[in-house]
């Protein structure tokens, strides 16, 4: 009876931090959605999101790629949200990876801080999408 007991209340927390995390990832996703029309009309919007200045130059150039290539194609941009930090590119600080997609094609990456749908986004990496390919040959 006491193992039972253990196994539901495990099932119960496996369950609820799913629903939860499920939760930070669509808000992760609204949030960068509803960032690009802010960005297009005034790039220095960006300045907010940024855990460190230094970044800006890089975020705002790899966004403008995203912006230009999803213009140019007449494709959205396709944002996929996955847990964790980037292994490769990445510090351990960052909460999610965001992909940034157009015609799937992935165009930039970026390191975000959100731990929960109530938290802010915050930028505190980027990488372009170029580095995400891998070379089959």
């Amino acid at each position: 009876m006491f193992l039972l007991l253990i196994l539901v209340g495990a099932a119960a927390i496996s369950w609820w931090s799913a629903r939860e995390e499920a939760k930070v990832v669509h808000h992760i996703q609204e949030e960068v959605h509803k960032l690009f029309p802010r960005f297009v009309s005034d790039p220095t919007s960006i300045e907010r999101f940024l855990i460190d200045p230094v970044l800006e130059p890089v975020v705002v150039k790899s966004l403008q790629t995203v912006a230009t290539t999803s213009s140019q194609k007449n494709k959205e941009i396709v944002v996929i949200v996955t847990d964790g930090d980037s292994v490769i590119y990445g510090d351990g600080s960052a909460t999610h990876v965001v992909l940034l997609e157009v015609d799937k094609q992935p165009i930039a990456g970026l390191r975000v801080v959100c731990d929960s749908e109530s938290d802010p986004l915050a930028i505190a990496g980027v990488f372009p999408g170029s580095f995400l390919k891998v070379d089959t040959q």
